[in-house]
């Protein structure tokens, strides 16, 4: 039995007691930072001993789920009837990996690379043993440029790996930043509503489909919106990917003060809530798990909180 939920709670806890699962799945992590000690003085570690007791297992899927396609923004964008979704700041880097030190994967391709042919030239000094040539003459040589891509955490090992089984006593290389969009992963998301509307209706909408007791925004309630961006949880760090996509909306969470003045007059902006712009991938996470189980399966039987973990109250 799977046990879906935003966080842990000790009210989710007892549920999953109750129904007896062995596994919960969360978007938020139990542990955000890496902890010295499980006490049970401490309020974390009290839910954390008391999930051990009960052999109840937690993964969560927290950052990961947040840059994916159909993960939290999508959902969100989905939940306010979007359409033609698409990532709002898709991720700079490439996904590759020097072979087997992690370069040259691109997509569904491994070792990708691209060489051109050109003559190079070196003098050595007295002390060096060039491959080719003498020392402390100028020497030319057919060389080949060889290239390939790399992320930025594996370049170090990738250069290491490199220097190993080159021939030459100082291969000469460059690393060059590049933007690669990648297609399902990205910051965000950015769709269109099916007809264009006032901006009061759609805070309307906003309220009533992600039970938002409380909506903080700015913009001209009477103004015509259809282009919106969305970004479940806090994403007001997207406001500039918002108005560079020209959309007319920004709907996200925990805003501060003065990005909110930042936006007036450029984009509306929109705080609808962090549980509430994050709450709907709950039914995407059951369903995807459902589906990999089968859904005629009854050996895994997976449910969503009753409990509401939202520790913010409206007046």
């Amino acid at each position: 039995k799977v046990l879906i939920a935003l966080e842990i709670t000790p009210a989710v806890i007892d549920e999953a007691l109750a129904r007896k699962v062995e596994l919960i799945v969360t978007h938020h992590p139990l542990l955000f930072r890496p902890s010295s000690s499980v006490i049970s003085t401490d309020p974390i570690g009290k839910l954390i001993i008391k999930l051990i007791e009960n052999r109840i297992a937690v993964y969560s899927a927290h950052t990961n789920l947040d840059f994916s396609r159909d993960g939290v923004s999508f959902a969100l964008a989905n939940k306010l009837g979007l359409q033609h979704i698409r990532f709002l700041a898709p991720l700079e880097g490439v996904r590759n990996a020097m072979s087997d030190a992690g370069a040259g994967l691109i997509g569904e391709y491994s070792r990708c690379s691209f060489v051109s042919r050109g003559t190079g030239s070196f003098k050595g000094s007295k002390y060096a043993s060039p491959f080719i040539g003498g020392t402390e003459a100028e020497e030319r040589a057919e060389e080949l440029r060889l290239e390939m891509a790399a992320p930025r955490a594996s370049v170090d090992r990738i250069l290491s790996a490199m220097k190993d089984v080159h021939p030459y006593e100082e291969p000469a290389y460059d690393v060059y930043e590049t933007i690669t969009p990648q297609r399902n992963f990205g910051m965000g998301a950015l769709g269109e509503l099916s007809s264009p509307q006032l901006f009061k209706n759609f805070l309307k909408t906003i309220k009533h489909v992600l039970h938002a007791g409380v909506l903080r925004y700015v913009g001209n309630p009477k103004s015509r919106v259809q282009r919106i961006a969305v970004c479940g949880g806090a994403g007001s760090d997207l406001l500039p990917e918002a108005i560079r996509a020209q959309a007319e909306v920004l709907v996200t969470a925990d805003v501060r003060y003065h990005t909110f003045h930042a936006a007036a007059g450029t984009i509306s902006l929109v705080d609808a809530g962090h549980w509430e712009t994050e709450h709907s991938i709950l039914r995407i996470i059951a369903d995807r798990l459902q589906q990999a189980a089968g859904q005629a399966s009854t050996a895994v039987r997976i449910f969503i909180t009753e409990q509401s973990t939202n520790p913010i109250h409206n007046l």
